[in-house]
């Protein structure tokens, strides 16, 4: 039989490095007990729906993850709505049966200002 070198198998050897994480200091997080306070974003009807006034910084990230995954940004703005009303709020928002793409674009638009908002903040101090 010839000797054939593709199927032999290889083995990869991984060497201990020094570039190891510091172990000595935990970080240690703690969440916040009372809810964010929440704004007005846009009334149907008289009803309400709010959204955190502000965002925190994991809404921004899921955004900019969405993003970044799907390269489409109307995609990450619809799942950056939905994290900011809620699922419930979202649902009645998607179910409004009058809804006119002016009003879809200006709720987008609203709520990735909003989000961003923290970045560009930190951008420009």
């Amino acid at each position: 039989m010839p000797y054939r070198k593709d199927l032999e198998e290889e083995k990869t050897v991984t060497e201990p490095t020094d570039e190891t994480v510091d172990n000595s200091t935990v970080l240690a997080f703690k969440s916040k007990k009372d809810k964010a306070d929440r704004v007005v974003l846009f009334t149907i009807d008289d009803e309400e729906y709010t959204v955190p006034a502000k965002p925190g910084a994991n809404v921004t990230l899921k955004f900019l993850d969405e993003l970044r995954r799907t390269g489409n940004e109307m995609f990450a703005a619809m799942s950056l709505m939905e994290t900011m009303l809620g699922k419930d709020a979202y649902q009645k928002f998607l179910d409004w049966e009058e809804m006119e793409d002016e009003q879809l674009s200006d709720v987008l638009e609203q709520v990735v200002n909003l989000a961003m908002s923290r970045v560009e903040d930190k951008a420009g101090k």
